[in-house]
C-alpha cells in the first residue's frame, strides 16, 4: 500500500473513529439517562401500588376478623340450639334437617357438630360421615379444631384458605359445646373476600395504569407469591405472566424489603415491597415498563451519529488527499531512487529537487545519494567475495560428503545416524542399559585359514561378514566390532524396541544367520575348504555399560560388563552350527522360540553354574533340515525348507536313470 494511501486512511480512520467514539458515548449516556428516568418512574408507580396493595390487603383482613366474630356468635347460638333440641327430645334427623335449612337460608354454608369423641353426627351436609382428629398429618386443616374437645380453646378462628378436598376458598370458625365437650364448626365460602378486594379498587387502578401503554403490566403479590392483582387476575387483561428472571427478585424483595430492577431487551421491571401499617413487608409490587421508547431514542441517536460520521469522513478524506499529495511527493522521488539503487541504475540527478530542500527530507535525500554510491561500490566487491566463497564452500561440501560416506563404513548405522543427527555427542560418556548381546565365531577358522591363500581367505571372510552384517542390519542390531572372524553386536542401544522385542529380534537374527551359513558352506568348499565351516553363536541379556570409551582423541563406541563376558562363555561352550542362549534370554523369547535346556555350565568368572539353552528354531515354523552327502567325485546338498521337493525328486530320478544307462 502506498504512503499516500496510508496517510489518507490514517486521517480518515482517526477522524471517523473520534466521531464514532463520541457518538457512542453520547448514545450510551442518553440511554442510561432514559433508563434511569424510567426506573424512577417505575419505582414511584410500584411504591404507589405497594401502598394501595397494603391498604387493599388490610381491609379484607379487618373484614375477615369481623366476619369471624359473627361466625363465632352463630356457632354459640347453634351450641345453645343443639342443647335445647336434644333436651326436648328432637331426633337427630330433625336437627340435621333444621341445620340444612339454616345453611340454605343464611350466609353460612356448612355446620358441623360433634359428640364427645369428635364424631360429627350433626351436620348440614347430607350423606357425609366425618370425625375430627388431632393428627395434623391426617387432617391438615381440621385438626386445629380438636382443641375445642379438650377444652384447651374456647374459640378457633381459622383464616380463609383453600380446602384440602376441593381447593375452594373457605372460612371456618369453631366454638365449644354448652352441655358437654363437643365441636360446633361453622363455615362459609370466602369468595366474598375476593369480591371485597375487587371492590377496594386496586385492580381498577392497575387496569387504568395499563390503559395508556406507558406501563406494560403490573402485579401485586402476597408473601406466598400469590398474585393479588395483575394481568389475568380478577378478569384483568390477558398478558404474559412474570418470568423466572422477575420472580427471583420478587422473592428477594419480600425477604429483605429492598427495591430491585430487572432489565431485558424488551422490558424494564421495577419491584418494590408492600408494607402494612407496622412497616412489615407483606408482599411486593412488580411494574413492567416497555423499553421500545428507550430503544427508539437510542436508534435515533445512532442514526444521527452515523450521519455525522459520514459527513466528517468525507471532509476528512478530501483534506487528507490534499495533504498527502503535497507531503508525499518528495517521498515518492526517494522511493523511485531506492528502486533504482536496487536495480543498479541509480542516478544522483533523480534527487536534485529534493536534495535542495532545507528540511529533513532534503537532508535525507543528500544522505541517501551519498550512501547509494557507497552501496554500489560495496555490492560490486561483495559479489566477487560471494562468488569466491561459494566456490570454496562447494569444494568443502564435496570433501565433507566423501569423508562422511567413508566414516559411515567404520561405524554402525545406528551410531552413525545418532552422531550426525546430533542425538549423540562425541565425548567420553557411558550409561547403564539392559541389552541383548550377540557373539559369533567360526569354528576352526585358523586351521582352515592356514590351508588357503590369503586372497581366497580374504574373499571368503569378506563374503561371510557382508552376509552377516546384512542380516544384522535387517533385524536392527548395532554391530559393535569385527574381531577377525568373530562378530560382536547388541540390541537395545542407541535404539530399542523394548527388552523382550530386542531379545526376540536377536535370536531370530541368529537363526537366520545359521540358515545363511548352511547355504555358504558350498561356496566355501568350492573356495578350497576341505570340510564344512560351522559357526558358534552365544546370546545373553543383561545390564551393560554402553557408550564412548577411550581418550578424547581416539574413542570407541562399545559395551562392557559381566553380561558381555557371559555371552563370550556361552559362545565358547556352544556346539558348532548352533545357538546357545542364557536363561534370561530364554525367559524373554520362549513363547516364540523352540529351545532345549542344556546341562548347567561352570564358567570362569561366575560363582554359580549358568543355565543355558540350545535354540532349535521358531515354534511357528518347522526346523531347518539340510541333507549333505560327500563321496569322491560327488557332493550332495539339499535344504528341505527352501527347495521344491517335486523338482528335487524329478532331478534325482533323472540322475539315477542316467547312472543306470551309463
Amino acid at each position: 500500500m502506498k504512503f499516500t494511501t496510508r496517510l489518507v486512511l490514517l486521517v480518515t480512520v482517526l477522524t471517523v473513529g473520534a466521531t464514532l467514539v463520541t457518538a457512542v458515548f453520547l448514545t450510551f449516556t442518553t440511554r442510561r439517562a432514559i433508563i434511569t428516568e424510567a426506573e424512577a418512574s417505575g419505582e414511584k408507580v410500584a411504591r404507589l401500588l405497594a401502598r394501595s396493595a397494603s391498604l387493599a390487603t388490610s381491609i379484607p383482613t379487618e373484614v375477615e376478623g369481623l366476619i369471624a366474630q359473627e361466625m363465632a356468635a352463630q356457632g354459640t347460638i347453634l351450641a345453645h340450639f343443639v342443647e335445647a333440641a336434644e333436651k326436648a327430645g328432637i331426633s337427630t334427623d330433625e336437627i340435621n334437617r333444621r341445620l340444612k335449612s339454616i345453611t340454605d337460608d343464611t350466609t353460612l354454608d356448612e355446620i358441623w357438630i360433634t359428640d364427645e369423641k369428635g364424631h360429627a353426627y350433626l351436620h348440614s351436609v347430607p350423606n357425609v360421615d366425618f370425625t375430627f382428629s388431632d393428627s395434623k398429618r391426617a387432617q391438615p386443616q381440621a385438626y386445629s379444631f380438636y382443641d375445642l374437645l379438650t377444652g384447651k380453646k374456647k374459640v378457633v378462628d381459622q383464616e380463609a384458605r383453600k380446602r384440602d378436598i376441593d381447593d375452594q376458598q373457605y372460612k371456618y370458625v369453631g366454638v365449644g359445646g354448652i352441655d358437654k365437650p363437643r365441636i360446633i364448626q361453622v363455615g362459609r365460602s370466602a369468595k366474598f373476600l375476593q369480591e371485597l378486594t375487587m371492590k377496594v379498587g386496586l385492580p381498577r387502578t392497575v387496569e387504568n395504569l395499563l390503559a395508556d401503554g406507558d406501563i406494560d403490566a403490573v402485579w401485586v403479590f402476597d408473601r406466598k407469591l400469590d398474585a393479588l392483582v395483575g394481568p389475568g387476575v380478577y378478569g384483568a387483561g390477558d398478558r404474559s405472566g412474570p418470568n423466572a428472571k422477575e420472580l427471583g427478585p420478587v422473592r428477594e424483595v419480600i425477604a429483605d424489603g429492598k427495591t430491585r430492577h430487572v432489565e431485558s431487551r424488551q422490558n424494564l421491571s421495577v419491584i418494590a415491597p408492600v408494607r402494612n401499617d407496622q412497616h412489615e413487608v407483606i408482599g411486593a409490587a412488580l411494574v413492567r415498563l416497555p423499553m421500545n421508547r428507550v430503544w427508539a431514542t437510542v436508534q435515533r441517536q445512532a442514526e444521527i451519529a452515523l450521519a455525522t460520521a459520514s459527513v466528517i469522513a468525507f471532509i476528512g478524506i478530501l483534506l487528507s488527499i490534499g495533504v498527502a499529495r503535497h507531503q508525499a511527493a518528495p517521498l515518492r522521488q526517494i522511493t523511485r531512487a531506492a528502486a533504482a539503487v536496487e536495480s543498479k541504475r541509480f542516478d544522483p540527478a533523480l534527487l536534485h529537487g529534493v536534495a535542495d530542500r532545507p528540511d529533513e527530507l532534503g537532508q535525507l535525500a543528500r544522505v541517501f545519494t551519498s550512501m547509494a554510491s557507497e552501496v554500489a561500490a560495496r555490492e560490486e566487491h561483495l559479489d566477487k567475495m560471494v562468488t569466491q566463497r561459494t566456490e570454496e564452500l562447494e569444494t568443502r561440501n564435496r570433501s565433507l560428503e566423501g569423508l562422511s560416506a567413508a566414516l559411515s563404513k567404520y561405524l554402525s548405522p545406528q551410531v552413525y545416524s545418532s552422531i550426525f543427527s546430533g542425538d549423540q555427542v562425541a565425548e567420553i560418556a557411558s550409561k547403564r542399559k539392559k541389552l541383548t548381546v550377540f557373539l559369533s565365531d567360526i569354528v576352526n577358522f585358523t586351521a582352515t585359514a592356514d590351508k588357503l591363500e590369503s586372497e581366497d581367505l580374504t574373499a571368503m571372510l569378506n563374503r561371510y561378514l557382508a552376509e552377516m552384517a546384512q542380516i544384522a542390519l535387517k533385524h536392527g542390531a548395532t554391530i559393535d566390532k569385527y574381531v577377525g572372524d568373530a562378530v560382536l553386536a547388541f540390541f537395545g542401544d542407541p535404539e530399542t524396541r523394548g527388552v523382550k522385542e530386542d531379545a526376540v529380534a536377536c535370536v531370530m537374527m541368529a537363526i537366520e544367520m545359521q540358515q545363511k551359513l548352511a547355504q555358504l558352506e558350498a561356496e566355501w568348499m568350492d573356495a578350497g575348504a576341505d570340510r564344512p565351516f560351522q559357526v558358534r553363536i552365544g546370546i545373553n541379556t543383561g545390564y551393560c555399560t554402553v557408550g564412548n570409551f577411550g581418550s578424547p582423541d581416539r574413542m570407541d563406541y562399545t559395551i562392557i560388563g559381566s553380561a558381555v563376558n557371559l555371552t563370550s562363555r556361552l559362545e565358547q561352550n556352544c556346539e558348532p552350527g548352533s545357538v546357545l542362549i542364557s536363561h534370561v534370554t530364554w525367559s524373554l523369547v520362549n513363547d516364540v522360540i523352540e529351545a532345549e535346556e542344556r546341562p548347567a555350565l561352570t564358567v570362569k568368572g561366575f560363582g554359580e553354574p549358568v543355565r543355558a539353552y540350545a535354540v532349535r528354531g521358531l515354534k511357528a515354523a518347522p526346523a531347518t533340515e539340510v541333507i549333505r552327502k560327500e563321496l569322491p567325485g560327488m557332493r550332495l546338498y539339499i535344504d528341505t525348507t527352501t527347495a521344491d521337493r517335486d523338482q528335487v525328486r524329478d532331478t534325482l530320478a533323472k540322475v539315477v536313470d542316467h547312472l543306470g544307462h551309463a
